[in-house]
């Protein structure tokens, strides 16, 4: 009763309470967080994911407590519970706090963060939240700018309520490293923008708020950017052809302005869907010289429309030192293939073509999972015509599945 750290899992209680689990959890952690004999805790870690009995109050009187420096020391906090809960605002004025991070499993009604007051968390370096929401745009910025020394926000399944009086959002203190925005669809709702100085790495997967017509991010400043999202657009009715159409024509024209207002990015991932959305606009797309030296793309289906998608970024990056291609085996039946893109632009021919010295910094490229693919060939040919990188292992290799080595020129070209 007087340690200083506790991990009150109720997965490690003993068979024959199973019964009564949810009392015997919450008679646990009564016991540790009000009776405590110690100088205060410093590190809690809760985690019940089906707990509901009294979770509403009771999760909440023990946030309440932990919270209190009247009472305890918190430096770490770690909440993984399956009760909705209201947090206390004691919570976000504790000044020892250096971790904080609330998982809820109660989807109908999750986390609300009642952050209308002050915020004060002059310690915290680590902020991950999921299922959580915020009534509007302001309350989130009162929660980032109370957290001066904030290192990593990780936001998952996480949103911004729309109002009439919503402003834009902005991460700007200059400790934030790392931001990582997970299947955070209701941000697209407002205007977001990344414009902190030392944002290492900006990840955004799942559903996300670039995929919105208006608002969503205006602007991204990282090192390295991540764009992992997929394909579950949830404010369109996917499993209409036109709505399906019209939500990758969306995304994709988003996606374009947001890549065009990148700041000081280095190193960019890109998701097949990602460039799947973007092919709706090949035809379109006007790109900005940047300064890229890593380009990932993870999960490339080689269609035209994805080929041209990839030549379009190559094009647009003169400092790429390094290129890493990996194609997606499995062809989901929303990608199109180049048989059945009757929706999608034509390609523009211009892009297959070389431009000598347009990749004259080049020093590696590795193509993964190679099928042959006319496509895939085609941005081979592009690389080899645009860079003076080297056919040897160390700086230049195309792979298939099995792991057989196609590198040679000559089997590339003897296969279209």
């Amino acid at each position: 009763m007087g340690m200083e750290a506790y991990e009150l899992d109720a997965s490690t209680i003993p068979d024959h309470h199973l019964l009564d689990l949810d009392s015997t959890f919450a008679a646990i952690v009564d016991r540790v967080v009000f009776n405590h004999s110690g100088p205060g805790i410093k590190s809690m870690s809760l985690a019940h994911t089906r707990y509901d009995t009294d979770g509403d109050r009771r999760v909440t009187a023990w946030l309440d407590r932990l919270a209190s420096r009247e009472h305890h020391r918190l430096e770490r906090l770690d909440v993984n519970i399956g009760a909705a809960l209201h947090t206390p605002a004691s919570l976000f004025r504790c000044e020892t706090l250096v971790e904080l991070r609330l998982v809820v499993h109660a989807a109908a009604r999750g986390l609300r963060l009642d952050v209308d007051g002050a915020v004060h968390l002059p310690q915290l370096r680590r902020l991950c939240l999921e299922h959580a929401g915020f009534r509007s745009s302001t309350q989130f910025q009162n929660l980032i700018d109370g957290c001066p020394l904030l290192e990593l926000l990780h936001l998952r399944f996480t949103a911004v309520a729309r109002r009439e009086d919503t402003v834009g959002i902005e991460i700007r203190s200059p400790s934030v490293r790392r931001v990582v925005l997970e299947g955070c669809g209701g941000y697209g709702m407002v205007p977001f923008e990344v414009s902190a100085p030392n944002v290492e790495e900006l990840v955004l997967s799942g559903r996300n708020m670039v995929a919105v017509e208006k608002g969503g991010v205006r602007r991204l400043s990282a090192r390295k950017v991540s764009l992992l999202m997929d394909d579950k657009l949830w404010w369109y009715n996917v499993f209409a052809p036109f709505h399906h159409f019209m939500a990758f024509l969306n995304v994709g024209t988003n996606m374009s302005r947001i890549m065009a207002g990148f700041h000081g990015v280095l190193e960019l991932a890109i998701s097949g869907w990602c460039i799947e959305y973007l092919s709706k606009i090949v035809d379109s797309m006007n790109l900005p010289d940047w300064g890229i030296e890593v380009l990932r793309v993870e999960g490339m289906w080689p269609n035209q429309g994805q080929a041209g998608v990839v030549l379009h970024l190559l094009r647009s990056s003169p400092c790429l030192r390094n290129l890493f291609i990996t194609n997606e085996l499995e062809h989901p039946r929303e990608i199109s293939i180049d048989e059945n893109r009757e929706q999608y632009p034509a390609t523009p021919e211009f892009l297959f073509d070389a431009v000598p010295g347009r990749l004259t910094h080049l020093r590696r490229f590795f193509m993964f999972n190679f099928t042959g693919n006319r496509n895939e060939i085609s941005i081979i040919k592009f690389v080899l015509g645009s860079s003076s990188i080297s056919i040897n292992p160390d700086q230049f290799g195309v792979t298939d599945y099995l792991g057989n080595d196609w590198s040679s020129t000559h089997l590339i070209l003897a296969s279209l």
